[in-house]
């Protein structure tokens, strides 16, 4: 993570975790990068419970780690029009994940903002031979995942670190840019 990042607050004095207990300071770092699932035997991942610690504020949920960076609450609400969202896309787009000329057998494939990972997931699917990168401020996505599929929780708009700073085959990148401060930057970033 770059130390020029402005960490933005907004949230209510009672900061609590997805069990409505009080947040603890030793769990989520502004600085800390995490790799959110672990192996299980049978080849799907699991996502790991500490990194779930939410804020409440207004009677919504909202990601703690850098939080107030993104304006909108991850709770169920949410994740529900963020599934439609996906959904409208996939029937306009007549299934079609991407439109980008990258053959049949993608290898590397990295999705910004990736939200409830749903596109992600299809991808993995899709192309089991690859693997995928999904990145977001929030960790809600679903606790089982292929195991091609890595999840993590960062903050696109710093330093991209491994393995987010690899050469990928297919960069995507969707309904986030209204809120990223340096959206040129991060374009830059996924061309060179």
């Amino acid at each position: 993570m770059s130390s020029s990042a402005v960490n933005q607050r907004h949230h209510s004095p009672h900061h609590a975790t997805a069990n409505n207990s009080p947040a603890d300071d030793e769990g989520i770092g502004d600085d800390d990068d995490y790799l959110l699932f672990s192996a299980e035997p049978d080849g799907w991942k699991s996502m790991t419970s500490s990194i779930k610690n939410h804020v409440h504020y207004g009677g919504r949920r909202y990601h703690r780690y850098r939080d107030g960076k993104y304006p909108f609450p991850n709770d169920m609400i949410e994740q529900g029009r963020e599934y439609l969202k996906h959904d409208m896309i996939t029937r306009v787009t007549e299934g079609r994940r991407f439109h980008a000329p990258i053959g049949s057998h993608p290898q590397k494939i990295l999705d910004l903002g990736t939200g409830v990972g749903v596109w992600a997931i299809e991808v993995a699917d899709t192309y089991p031979g690859a693997q995928v990168v999904a990145v977001d401020l929030s960790p809600i996505q679903p606790d089982m995942i292929p195991g091609n599929v890595d999840f993590l929780i960062d903050d696109i708009g710093d330093e991209w670190v491994d393995p987010i700073s690899n050469d990928f085959d297919l960069i995507h990148a969707r309904d986030f840019l209204p809120y990223i401060a340096n959206a040129p930057m991060i374009l830059d970033k996924a061309y060179k």
